[in-house]
């Protein structure tokens, strides 16, 4: 079963419509690529993103879960969405922009996977393309497995997010949703994925010779710290 098939028609009721994290990229492209036309994403999720790009851009995506990409159709009508992996999907056509977002490539836990994505993603680019995405950094999965589990209410459901260290760079990640039914009644979905911590260095050094241009940055602060949950890569195509 994919990454997020249990939890997926609860996603966008635990993250929003992320039209404001959709907006900051919205603002790297434009920077970065201002006649940017077309945008491919991958691990597009239920499509929040793509849902407020597509009204500048030409929009399609890439995701494994066949319950989130239900969700994004309903969203994105007009827009190419396909089943696959992102590490073995071949598109027919080019993009002006790759993303990839909410730390999808902390998900791929083996450094072979995500050098393979770099290289990838360059036959998914234009001449002059640009890859954006973003990742949690090391700090921010550290903090999560040293504190408790975090619950989150939205209606009358509870989620359980409890984060733990299963190896050197390794980050359990036991997702529980608690969904009512009636009365003290609650049926119990459970989703259990893992995250890899990444330093930038490591990242600079995975994309050297595939992408130059490479810029980091903190979306929420001046500057990258020590104190960074969230770094956004964005990288021209070599």
């Amino acid at each position: 079963m994919s990454d997020y098939d249990v939890i997926g028609k609860f996603y966008d009721d635990i993250m929003g419509d992320q039209k404001e994290a959709a907006k900051q990229v919205h603002s790297l492209i434009k920077k970065s690529f201002p006649k940017a036309q077309t945008i491919l994403e991958l691990g597009c999720g239920t499509g929040s993103y793509l849902k407020y790009l597509s009204k500048y851009y030409e929009t399609a995506g890439i995701d494994s879960s066949s319950v989130m990409l239900s969700i994004a159709r309903e969203k994105l009508p007009h827009t190419e969405l396909f089943q696959a992996s992102m590490l073995e999907v071949k598109p027919e056509w080019k993009f002006d922009v790759v993303i990839c977002m909410n730390d999808t490539i902390n998900h791929l836990t083996k450094i072979s996977e995500v050098k393979r994505l770099f290289s990838n993603t360059l036959e998914h680019l234009t001449k002059k393309g640009i890859f954006i995405f973003d990742i949690n950094t090391e700090h921010k999965l550290r903090s999560l497995a040293e504190t408790p589990p975090i619950v989150h209410q939205f209606g009358e459901n509870y989620f359980i997010t409890n984060v733990s260290r299963a190896g050197k760079d390794i980050y359990e990640w036991d997702l529980r949703i608690f969904e009512h039914i009636s009365d003290h009644t609650y049926n119990l979905h459970e989703e259990l994925m893992y995250e890899r911590s990444y330093s930038v260095a490591q990242i600079k050094d995975y994309l050297d010779k595939k992408f130059k241009n490479i810029r980091v940055v903190d979306l929420n602060s001046k500057k990258i710290s020590t104190d960074s949950k969230r770094l956004h890569f964005i990288c021209t195509r070599m």
